[in-house]
C-alpha cells in the first residue's frame, strides 16, 4: 500500500451532513415552482454537479430557464432558507483535521458545492486554517465524476495521486477519487442506499481515518 500524504475531503456528506437539509431545500425549492419531486429522483441528485442538478431541474419544473437564471432564482429560495453548517457538521471532524495536521499530512477540500458555501462551512463551522487548499467544482468546465477537481489539488499540493486519499460519499464522487488513482475512503452512507462498492474502503465515522493512517 502505498504512503498517504494528503487526505483531500468532499464536503456535503462528508465534512457535514448535508444532503437531508439539501435535499429538502430543493424540495420546497421545486414546490414553490410547482413541481412535487418523488424521493428517488430526490435521491439520484445526491453528489452530483450544479451542472447537472440544473439541467434536469428545470426540465423537471418545466421552465425555460438558462443556468445562470436558476441559480439566481434557487440562491434567492436559499438564502431565505439557510441552514445552519455548525448544527450538521459531523462528529470528530475538527480533532480529526487537527490530528492531521499535526502528524505532517496535507489536507483539502474538493467539493462540488459552490465557493461560497464552502467558504461559509468553515467559517460557522471554525475550521478556517485547517486546510491547505480549497477547490469547488464551479472552478472546473466539468465537475465529479471529472476526477480533474482531484488530480488539480494533488498538482498544487505537489503529492502524487497514488499518495491522496480521498474522503468521499456519493457514487459520483467515489467514481472521481478512483479515476484520479487515489486511494478512495466511502464515509458509509445510512440513508440513502447510495452505491459506494467502487470505494477501497468503509468507514463509518471520520475519526476512523486515524486508524487508517495509523
Amino acid at each position: 500500500m502505498e504512503k498517504i500524504k494528503a487526505v483531500i475531503f468532499d464536503m456535503d456528506g462528508v465534512l457535514i451532513d448535508s444532503e437531508p437539509s439539501n435535499l429538502r431545500q430543493l424540495y420546497d425549492f421545486y414546490k414553490e415552482y410547482g413541481f412535487v419531486a418523488d424521493a428517488a429522483f430526490l435521491i439520484s441528485l445526491v453528489g452530483s454537479s450544479l451542472e447537472y442538478t440544473w439541467r434536469v431541474s428545470i426540465e423537471k419544473m418545466n421552465k425555460d430557464w438558462s443556468q445562470d437564471e436558476f441559480y439566481e432564482h434557487f440562491d434567492a429560495y436559499a438564502k431565505e432558507h439557510m441552514v445552519s453548517y455548525r448544527d450538521i457538521l459531523n462528529s470528530s471532524v475538527k480533532e480529526t483535521l487537527v490530528w492531521l495536521r499535526a502528524h505532517g499530512y496535507h489536507t483539502a477540500i474538493g467539493s462540488s458545492s459552490t465557493l461560497m458555501n464552502i467558504k461559509r462551512m468553515l467559517k460557522e463551522c471554525e475550521l478556517e486554517g485547517l486546510f491547505d487548499l480549497v477547490f469547488s467544482g464551479e472552478m472546473f468546465h466539468e465537475s465529479k465524476p471529472n476526477p480533474e477537481i482531484y488530480l488539480t489539488i494533488a498538482k498544487q499540493l505537489q503529492v502524487e495521486p497514488k499518495h491522496c486519499m480521498v474522503i468521499e460519499d456519493s457514487t459520483f464522487g467515489i467514481e472521481a477519487g478512483k479515476r484520479a488513482g487515489m486511494r478512495t475512503i466511502a464515509l458509509q452512507d445510512t440513508k440513502f442506499s447510495i452505491d459506494q462498492s467502487q470505494a477501497d474502503e468503509m468507514i463509518s465515522k471520520i475519526a476512523d481515518i486515524q486508524k487508517l493512517l495509523a
